[in-house]
């Protein structure tokens, strides 16, 4: 960069003694507006700020440039600095990379636009130090940018706020498709690995919250959550599929043997994850649906068992899922062991049925076959979240 400047500085001589280039930016001084521009279009033509600051620099030293077109292009080179930032985040960044991207763009803006207004008197202020017109651009450039951060870094939270107001959360882009994956990692299994642990992490919160509200399409008043399942599961289908399109694609000459492991026990969590999510969507919602249309009330002992059983069924699908999290095979091992009590629980909960219908309790009568399968439906919930034990385990 520096040789290229000193190149630069000897090359442009010629110019600062042409009468053709003295009447040129002679009229282009008279149109800041204009300089401005030409100063971001040549920094995006050196494809750097800094490089085109440079020479702003060079040609007022050797005086091609007089001092205002000059601080005029230098305004210019300072708002191409975050262009590339913007189209960047704008391309495909994340939510927060394109509210950072706007408010840098937008200070930078809004400082050259103050500038160019009042261009005339901080020319007339530079000029009134006794340094070289060089010396006067350069301190121009980091006077603008230290007034900058004096002036905006006190309103950032303003700021943030004013991007978060521009730039709002959008539920589709935290709900739908995944967040994590990058196709250039599939050359890199290691980092691949961690991008496709990190979207398994975020299909387990969700599958975890379709268990939490999935007992709610139970309850008398509650009509929604059936076609809220039907929505969440189509997400997680989504999610799902994109994972092992993912995990299929790394590299394979590239992995070592513990990575092959891991990605074969990332496909096996996956694939239990997702058929939670179908037992949750096609089971639970259909015997919803069924007890809804056939008007069939559970008996109070009959619902507070189902209750009961849903709540420590989702408490040990939780356990390992955070057992998945940490990669923690002890709270795996503490999972299993829950998991033979719950089958206890389980057998408990049926006979305790049995005895109502044989004490002819009508509730129980009529509900038999719904509260059996849904019985039978949250166990299996229990053997998926098991197979996950177990893969944190290394039992497979």
């Amino acid at each position: 960069m520096l040789f290229a400047l000193a190149i630069l500085n000897a090359g442009s001589i010629p110019l600062a003694s042409s009468h053709v280039t003295a009447e040129v930016l002679s009229t282009l001084a008279k149109a800041p507006v204009v300089l401005a521009l030409v100063g971001l279009v040549l920094a995006m033509v050196f494809a750097s700020s800094v490089a085109a600051t440079g020479l702003v620099v060079i040609l007022a030293a050797n005086g091609t440039l007089p001092l205002v077109a000059a601080l005029a292009l230098l305004l210019g080179a300072n708002v191409r600095s975050t262009v590339t930032a913007l189209l960047t985040a704008l391309g495909g960044g994340s939510l927060v990379g394109r509210r950072l991207a706007l408010i840098h763009t937008g200070t930078k803006l809004a400082g050259a636009v103050v500038v160019l207004l009042v261009l005339g008197p901080v020319a007339t202020l530079l000029s009134s130090m006794r340094l070289e017109p060089g010396a006067q651009v350069a301190i121009a450039h980091l006077g603008f940018n230290l007034a900058l951060a004096l002036i905006f870094v006190p309103l950032s939270a303003l700021m943030a706020r004013l991007a978060m107001a521009l730039m709002p959360n959008r539920e589709h882009e935290d709900m739908t498709g995944p967040r994590y994956l990058d196709p250039e990692a599939l050359a890199l299994p290691a980092v691949a690995l961690g991008q496709a642990t990190r979207e398994v992490l975020r299909m387990a919160d969700l599958v975890t919250e379709m268990l939490r509200q999935s007992i709610h399409a139970f309850e008398e008043k509650v009509v929604a959550i059936p076609t809220r399942m039907d929505a969440l599961d189509d997400q997680f289908d989504a999610l799902e599929a994109a994972m092992k399109r993912f995990l299929t694609q790394i590299d394979e000459d590239k992995m070592t043997e513990e990575q092959a492991h891991r990605e074969i026990a990332l496909l096996y969590i996956i694939t239990d994850l997702e058929a939670i999510g179908d037992i949750i969507d096609k089971q639970f919602m259909r015997l919803a649906r069924r007890k809804r249309r056939n008007q069939i009330a559970w008996s109070d002992e009959g619902w507070s068992d189902l209750v009961t059983y849903h709540a420590e069924v989702t408490a040990a699908l939780e356990q390992a899922l955070a057992a998945l999290a940490a990669q923690d095979a002890t709270l795996a091992a503490e999972f299993l062991a829950r998991k033979r009590y719950l089958s206890k629980m389980k057998r408990q909960f049926h006979l305790r049925h049995l005895h109502r219908l044989h004490s002819g309790v009508r509730p129980s009568l009529a509900s038999s076959e719904i509260h059996l399968d849904l019985l039978n439906a949250m166990s299996r919930v229990l053997s998926h979240a098991s197979n996950i034990a177990h893969a944190v385990h290394g039992d497979r």
